[in-house]
């Protein structure tokens, strides 16, 4: 009997110290239950997509409704309709934040913290009053409107992920559209090598000629153009030219003007008739409407005669030897590249030992300080004169020095070109 007792009295003691055998099954069960609920916290709460965010808003909405359905309580007379109405308005309203709390419990990783924080005592009591059966709580459904505090510091966070999320765009933006930026800017200065590579570095070697020529573009691109063209019995052609514009344009433009030039000063050796068919070439591939004005003279450096022609150019200048300056006559005319069969009327200079022959583009004699004071004819002229019985390349710079010194740091709104010749010296 002592025995039976004692198997007894250890089978009661392993059944109190060992778990149910239907609690095992149990947890999966809760886990089942609980896992919707996870799910919903996780789109509706945690994440901030486009849900969360419609939920947030519906959330907001509901807390003005309630307020607004506490002053409507208040009316004295209310209809049967209207207080049923306000009430299951208030059944909806407790059953939404209870749903809201209990996913905001679910999504908290320190569930407690959460409950005793300001935010989860505001929650619960928003749902208070209606589970408080008996008690008078309508005041505390006021503190509801504390909920909105919470509503837009969300909506203040999701605003502040918008513009960290647009900030981000557009720094990459940014960023891609600086490496463009750098690439034109790599190909523009090559282009900007290539151009002026074409252009004559040195005067055609002649025996008691000296000439020199210098360039300053306006921006990457260059729509100034000069030219020395060796053309048959030792003769020189001599271009200064200026395309409208500035840029990308005017630098092909100039190209395609200078190849025609180039092309027909070959075949024509009167430089009107050269001109003259130059403008007809360039009228015909002109498809952006530009034009150019070129001063072309054809150079003998035997005798010292000069013949020329201008398609709407400013005056060039020939500086004798006594420091006298002369305004070579009959400059100006038509420009090339807009009206066709132009005829280009032909002049005739004498250059006497050691004068010199300055030819050179408006964006000297134009160039403005900032007192929009313009460097003019006066100022050219007097370097000529002051300076001008020097080597042309130190003349070419000393002019182009002097009109940048005038200006003063103002910004350069049209390119530079000067070139310079002396005829007879040793």
């Amino acid at each position: 009997m002592q025995e039976r007792r004692g198997s007894v009295e250890e089978e009661a003691q392993r059944a109190e110290g060992s778990p149910s055998v239907s609690a095992a099954p149990a947890l999966p069960i809760v886990a089942a239950l609980t896992a919707p609920v996870r799910r919903l916290a996780q789109l509706l709460i945690i994440r901030r997509g486009p849900y969360a965010s419609a939920f947030e808003n519906l959330i907001l909405a509901l807390i003005v409704l309630s307020i607004a359905s506490i002053g409507l309580e208040e009316i004295p007379g209310l209809p049967v309709w209207a207080t049923r109405a306000l009430r299951i308005e208030e059944i909806i309203v407790v059953a939404l934040f209870s749903f809201e709390y209990l996913l905001r419990i679910v999504a908290a990783p320190q569930k407690l913290v959460f409950i005793f924080s300001f935010q989860g005592i505001v929650d619960l009591l928003a749902i208070a009053p209606f589970i408080l059966m008996g008690f008078d709580a309508r005041w505390l459904r006021a503190l509801r409107l504390l909920r909105l505090l919470r509503i837009l510091k969300l909506q203040t966070h999701f605003l502040e992920a918008t513009v960290a999320t647009r900030t981000r765009e557009l720094a990459d933006k940014n960023a891609a559209l600086e490496q463009a930026q750098a690439q034109i800017k790599t190909e523009l200065d090559v282009a900007r090598a290539l151009q002026l590579a074409i252009l004559p570095s040195t005067f055609p070697a002649r025996a008691g000629c000296d000439g020199a020529a210098r360039i300053v573009p306006a921006t990457t691109m260059c729509g100034d153009f000069y030219d020395f063209i060796e053309l048959p019995d030792g003769r020189i052609g001599l271009v200064m030219a200026d395309v409208s514009g500035h840029g990308v344009p005017a630098a092909f433009f100039m190209a395609v003007a200078r190849t025609n030039l180039r092309d027909y000063a070959a075949q024509y050796p009167d430089p009107g008739s050269c001109l003259a068919h130059t403008n007809q070439a360039l009228c015909a591939q002109n498809p952006m409407d530009l034009f150019v004005t070129v001063f072309y003279g054809v150079f003998d450096p035997k005798t010292g005669a000069l013949r020329y022609a201008s398609g709407g150019h400013n005056p060039q200048y020939l500086r004798r030897t006594d420091a006298s300056v002369e305004t070579l006559a009959a400059t100006g005319g038509v420009v090339l590249g807009v009206v066709p069969d132009v005829e280009f009327a032909d002049h005739a200079a004498q250059l006497r030992p050691g004068d010199r022959l300055l030819l050179y583009t408006d964006g000297v004699t134009e160039a403005c300080n900032s007192a929009h004071e313009a460097y003019g004819e006066a100022r050219l002229i007097a370097e000529l004169q002051v300076h001008g019985d020097g080597a042309t390349a130190a003349l070419a710079k000393r002019i182009c020095d002097s009109v940048t010194s005038f200006t003063d740091g103002a910004a350069q709104s049209d390119d530079i070109t000067v070139a310079v010749l002396a005829w007879g010296v040793p």
